[in-house]
């Protein structure tokens, strides 16, 4: 079973390695597979970053452009997962830098699941009786609320370790920052999210 998840990561890896390759030669239908695989994970991460689906939906298409303008500089078609999160991480901090206020917006934004491995994790939609699906809704609300208090540093290592499913490496290159960096903010994060929670509901992140 090990070596078959194995081989299925190595054909995923050889199939996203080839679409950047096609992409960087010009082939359009191969850009647009790159943008529906990533469209909604990167999404996800700059709405957790910036806390406003509006410009997030804006920073979400600044950075297929800016990947789409800068794609022939990218030195090794197997980064392109990092780069391109290194893109949509600094248009966010860009876009907090020269936020002059900060905006109330719903935490309703729901986490989808991309056509392909690097989709992001959706939060369960648990099916049962209308009082189990009105507790998970409440809880769900509270887990995103407790995450959306976080700084935007932090909001981004949670989203991407523990709903992206990101090793701690590709975030540290992706946030250009030490390993022990990231394993600093994620254990910060999951205090925070503890202290936040622990009196609601059980917490396992």
């Amino acid at each position: 079973m090990a070596h078959s998840s194995t081989s299925t990561q190595d054909a995923d890896r050889e199939a996203l390695t080839a679409l950047v390759n096609a992409a960087r030669q010009g082939d359009m239908a191969a850009f647009e597979q790159l943008f529906h695989r990533f469209q909604q994970r990167l999404f996800n991460l700059i709405y957790q970053m910036v806390g406003n689906e509006d410009d997030a939906a804006e920073i979400t298409q600044q950075t297929f452009v800016r990947a789409h303008d800068s794609l022939g500089r990218l030195e090794h078609a197997e980064a392109f997962t990092t780069w391109i999160h290194t893109i949509a991480v600094n248009l966010c901090r860009d876009h907090v830098r020269r936020r002059t206020h900060v905006r109330t917006e719903s935490i309703d934004q729901k986490y989808g699941d991309d056509d392909g491995p690097d989709g992001g994790r959706e939060i369960p939609d648990e099916s049962g009786s209308p009082e189990t699906v009105v507790e998970d809704a409440e809880k769900h609300a509270m887990i995103r609320q407790a995450i959306q208090s976080l700084s935007p540093n932090h909001r981004a290592v949670i989203t991407m370790h523990h709903l992206q499913g990101m090793e701690v490496v590709d975030i540290a290159k992706i946030m250009g920052c030490r390993v022990g960096t990231v394993k600093s903010r994620l254990a910060r994060a999951r205090d925070d999210l503890h202290a936040q929670l622990s009196g609601y509901l059980q917490v396992s992140i």
